[in-house]
């Protein structure tokens, strides 16, 4: 370890996580040179908070719930080096059957019939949450009372003030907690943060983003619209559905990336009501920041000095769209190419002389190789409900670090980020019902 990154580590005693982070990027930034689209360095190695050889301890996890997405995350943490698969949970003893034959097609060492047995296993590292977001106070509550660390598949809680007394207990427990949001983690975005910080495309003044799916691809709309066990979930208000929840994080994720946990100046937002659920169905959210973000301002003769960024940002969940994210600066963009939430290709556009002229080159990023097989999905040749799940490794991988490193929160993704998030959906909701 070098003298920044021991100075860095002895920071962390005095200055705290917030106090940490903003040191650690100082002097990674003063390391930092614009460069080709190589295998990007993550975050958290790169600020000097973990190593590579953290990711390799092992570490036990426990998984509460056993749905389409846990099954993704399971065939995922195959290609995690240290990553232990222990325990997978059920709510309650009369399901434990849907837990045994999750394990035994995964290979977990051991199950439990209800999530408090699984929590008070001692074996028990790492507990990954995927169950309904109307649960999640009490289940995340749960589980930091039982001094685990965990990860919390979004959204984190279904509004601020619920996401703030999650992110208190935590702080006050002293353990790792991350929202599940994997797409900081992959290659592509960890390469587009890389190039913003290192000032390759200059002052960033603008992002655009968006995330929008059909839900009748996977669920149906409920016949009965006070029936919330009728219809998909994402369609009922009551236990947290909604375009905001479901899909918002990602391109909400997106746009503040390059000014991390900084409010915006101002925040609008307009969208669609559902008139029988009442979930948003769609939402255009725009925020103003007071500061570009990035590198220095453009250097050429004439040129207008950055005034501030705007941030444009789409979510929906009745329509599909092309998904793709822009950082756009004074010297060039960065595009992370579809699908933007867990994308595996990038595009670097650097402005050349005169209007519409760049000099452009792209990058693929292959997912690593498992350690055995993954999991098919029952009655089907596809390993994976959804795309590119694959690439949950890289977050399992830096949890794995930070866990192992003693760090309570992610760099790529904080706690701070995450309430951020919460609060803008929240913002844009009320936005939209005094429409």
């Amino acid at each position: 370890m070098d003298a920044a990154a021991t100075r860095l580590k002895a920071a962390a005693v005095c200055a705290g996580v917030a106090g940490l982070f903003a040191l650690a990027s100082e002097v990674a930034r003063r390391r930092r040179k614009p460069g080709a689209l190589d295998a990007p360095t993550p975050l958290d190695v790169r600020l000097g908070l973990t190593t590579l050889a953290d990711g390799r301890k092992p570490l036990r996890w426990a998984f509460l719930s056993c749905g389409r997405v846990a099954h993704d995350y399971a065939n995922a943490l195959k290609c995690v080096e240290g990553a232990v698969l222990h325990c997978v949970a059920t709510r309650a003893e009369k399901d434990r059957g849907r837990a045994e034959a999750f394990a035994a097609l995964h290979g977990f060492a051991t199950t439990a019939g209800t999530y408090a047995a699984a929590l008070a296993d001692e074996d028990v590292d790492v507990v990954y949450l995927s169950a309904m977001h109307s649960d999640r106070v009490a289940h995340v509550t749960q589980i930091l009372e039982a001094g685990k660390h965990c990860v919390v598949e979004k959204p984190f809680a279904c509004n601020l003030a619920d996401g703030k007394k999650l992110v208190d207990l935590a702080r006050r427990n002293k353990v790792f907690v991350m929202e599940g949001m994997w797409t900081r983690c992959f290659p592509a975005v960890e390469k587009a943060r890389e190039l913003v910080d290192a000032g390759a495309i200059g002052a960033v003044t603008a992002v655009l983003s968006d995330f929008g799916f059909d839900a009748a691809d996977s669920g149906s709309y409920p016949a009965d619209p006070k029936d919330t066990t009728s219809g998909d979930p994402i369609y009922h208000k009551a236990i947290g559905g909604g375009a905001l929840l479901w899909a918002g994080p990602y391109p909400i994720a997106a746009g503040f990336l390059p000014f991390g946990s900084t409010k915006p100046k101002s925040v609008a937002a307009a969208g669609t009501l559902d008139p029988n659920t009442g979930v948003d169905l769609s939402c255009s959210l725009s925020l103003t920041y007071a500061n570009a973000a990035g590198g220095a301002p453009s250097d050429r003769p004439g040129a207008c000095p950055p005034r501030g960024a705007t941030v444009s940002l789409y979510t929906s969940i009745d329509a599909e769209t092309a998904e793709t994210t822009t950082y756009v600066g004074q010297k060039g963009r960065v595009v992370v190419l579809p699908p933007a939430h867990c994308p595996t290709r990038l595009r670097l556009e650097l402005k050349a002389a005169g209007r519409g002229n760049a000099s452009i080159s792209e990058v693929e990023y292959a997912f690593p190789t498992p350690s055995r097989p993954f999991a098919p999905v029952a009655g089907g040749d596809a390993c994976f409900h959804y795309p590119n799940s694959h690439g949950f490794c890289y977050e399992a991988a830096a949890v794995q670090r930070c866990v192992n490193a003693g760090l309570t929160e992610c760099p790529q993704y904080t706690l701070d980020e995450t309430l951020l998030a919460l609060d803008l959906a929240d913002q844009a909701k009320m936005h939209m019902a005094a429409a």
